[in-house]
């Protein structure tokens, strides 16, 4: 707590385990003072956000104004926003004023031929780059340069996490090839099957620190939630045989 004291942090530790910090707070002030309150975006579901505040998890819509006045999709909150929030109000929801200014982000261009900007989710500190080591999804160190590019682009660290090792006989080569299109990247050869090299993963998890998996389907990204989690939180399926792609 010494360090967020000197950087003015006052939020409760509850929040600074989220994330909150100086940038977020200043980014806050505005709306402080007409008995609004930070929270941080966790789900997201047609319209209805579930939000964490101090208080704990409330489910919350958009004001009118913050619909209305949005330029864009790219304005309204997504998963990882932190927004000024007006506690529940007399519906049940809690009501989403503002989204605060984001710190990092990830978009990408909407599907077919309209030009669009999804954006994906906000204010990520590390991403996994997830590549499976075998089949039809498997090692393609082109496609792990394209998500570094990405990574890079949204000023975000990223680790390069090489899945499936227990079934791969080159592990070696493969962590060499990635290391060359990946100077300086911290590489991970790792089996959410059995658990093995998931351990170096932690040390990239820290309190108010948040991460995010970025990898085609099929590469064993829900897999390996559970297996940093120690539970089976996140469905999975099996590898599709036509094209080696998530069920």
């Amino acid at each position: 707590m010494k360090d967020e004291q000197s950087k003015g942090i006052s939020a409760p530790p509850a929040l600074t385990v989220l994330g909150w910090d100086a940038f977020f707070e200043n980014a806050m002030a505005p709306y402080a003072g007409e008995g609004m309150i930070p929270a941080r975006v966790v789900r997201q579901d047609k319209g209805i956000y579930t939000v964490q505040a101090q208080s704990g998890r409330l489910a919350a819509g958009l004001a009118g104004r913050l619909r209305h006045d949005a330029a864009s999709q790219t304005d309204l909150p997504v998963v990882g926003d932190w927004v000024a929030l007006k506690p529940q109000q007399s519906d049940g929801l809690a009501v989403i004023q503002a989204v605060l200014e984001r710190r990092s982000y990830f978009s990408r261009k909407e599907a077919g031929m309209r030009t669009d900007e999804q954006m994906l989710c906000a204010n990520i500190d590390t991403a996994f780059i997830v590549s499976s080591l075998v089949g039809e999804r498997g090692f393609v160190p082109r496609r792990i340069e394209r998500y570094l590019t990405l990574v890079w682009n949204a000023s975000v660290e990223p680790v390069v996490l090489l899945n499936k090792l227990d079934l791969c006989e080159d592990v070696e080569s493969h962590v060499s090839q990635t290391e060359e299109v990946a100077p300086g990247v911290p590489v991970y050869a790792v089996s959410a099957l059995t658990g093995e090299g998931t351990e170096e993963i932690f040390a990239h998890l820290n309190p108010g620190k948040t991460a995010v998996l970025l990898g085609p389907s099929g590469v064993g990204k829900s897999s390996l939630i559970n297996a940093l989690l120690g539970e089976d939180s996140v469905k999975t399926g099996q590898v599709r045989a036509d094209d080696g792609r998530g069920r």
